[in-house]
């Protein structure tokens, strides 16, 4: 397993690594295939032979298996890319064959709601899962009623955290990064989080200056990460205080990741780390990366079965098979965190990794609350007062 950096970031070329990540895409709207062909099953496909259920499973979950043989399809409005879903549509695909055909959006954070709210209300929804990372999104998406009632059986076997919200699971735990380009950089200029990276731009004012890049806290996923730090990190807002003069808000992980590769910004904060580490890692030695040694804050992606599922047996499967161990394990491969403890995976730090090497205090979970305007909004006037 591969040390997190909680100091200069060595040489990517003699660094070992156990993480296979592959970069995730910048979100898009319109609808992405991630499955293959999606050609009609064949007969052999309609009629295989289900694989047994665990023995903890119900004895009538047969009749959901059964059931999803006549919906056939599965599709899901998420901000999460293909490189992301491929090893998990791949390996449900090879365990329900007569459910190949599955596809998926990457949607901006909260076009995933805001499309599945609007064709819903007009009775025209598609969509049979909801997946995202925006937890307040998920706190206003609780109360209105819109999630399937299902309990999975995975779920005594999962943190008692894992449901989320009512009827929203955890797909992974995804934590807080940065990135820094190491071209542009000295080697003691290498961040190991945001207290550290304060103290190198303080170092060099005029440097530094606009050269920091962070999510813009009007944006939900924004708000998200840092609120998570101010709130949950020892002085936080005073790392904020000492840090956010010299940055610049983008909305974009894709830009606050193409900022870095072109040089304009030395470094961008706040990004996750489904994007992050693949962005850094198949860089070839450009960017590095790291958690906040201070304390970084995991977000975890959540996914929904919603009410008005045209296809809830399948969905139910699907759901169920991410939350299985042998589902977490493709998360990981996909190059996001798995946190199931009886997990086996070689390809990502896990959550519970993270809590070994780091320090069980210094992981915090994030927990997706209803964030009412007038909160967010008191939040972004005092970081923008904070950022001068």
């Amino acid at each position: 397993m591969s040390s997190i950096p909680l100091g200069p970031a060595p040489d990517p070329a003699t660094r070992p690594s156990r993480r296979r990540l592959l970069r995730g895409a910048a979100a898009v709207g319109g609808l992405a295939v991630l499955s293959g062909p999606l050609s009609a099953c064949t007969a052999d496909e309609a009629n295989a032979a289900a694989p047994q259920a665990p023995a903890y499973y119900p004895a009538s979950y047969d009749t959901i298996v059964d059931a999803s043989r006549r919906e056939r399809k599965l599709l899901i409005y998420s901000n999460t890319s293909q490189t992301n879903w491929q090893p998990v549509f791949d390996a449900f695909a090879r365990r329900y064959p007569w459910l190949s055909d599955i596809r998926a959006t990457n949607l901006g954070g909260s076009a995933v709601y805001e499309r599945y709210y609007s064709e819903s209300a007009a009775g025209t929804c598609p969509a049979d899962v909801l997946a995202n990372n925006a937890g307040p999104l998920w706190g206003d998406y609780a109360t209105r009623d819109a999630a399937a009632d299902y309990r999975s059986p995975e779920k005594d076997h999962l943190p008692d955290w894992a449901e989320l919200l009512p009827g929203v699971w955890a797909m992974s735990t995804d934590p807080v990064a940065l990135i820094y380009n190491r071209k542009t950089l000295a080697a003691d200029q290498f961040p190991d989080g945001l207290r550290s990276l304060a103290a190198i731009v303080e170092a060099q004012p005029t440097r530094f200056r606009g050269k920091v890049g962070v999510y813009d806290p009007t944006n939900a996923y924004g708000y998200a990460s840092n609120q998570g730090y101010t709130s949950n990190v020892a002085g936080g807002w005073d790392t904020f205080r000492r840090l956010l003069p010299f940055a610049h808000a983008d909305h974009s992980s894709g830009t606050l990741v193409e900022k870095v590769v072109s040089g304009e910004y030395d470094f961008s904060i706040n990004l996750s780390g489904g994007v992050a580490i693949p962005a850094a890692e198949h860089s070839g030695g450009l960017l590095g990366w790291s958690y906040y040694a201070e304390g970084t804050v995991v977000m975890p992606r959540g996914v929904s079965i919603v009410k008005t599922a045209p296809h809830p047996n399948a969905a139910r499967l699907f759901l169920d098979f991410l939350l299985s161990a042998d589902g977490q394990a493709k998360v990981a491969e996909g190059g996001l965190v798995p946190y199931r403890p009886d997990v086996r995976q070689d390809a990502m730090d896990s959550l519970q990794d993270m809590r070994r090497e780091l320090g069980a205090d210094r992981v915090h979970l994030y927990r997706p609350v209803q964030v009412p305007e007038r909160v967010q909004e008191a939040y972004v006037a005092r970081w923008e007062k904070t950022a001068g």
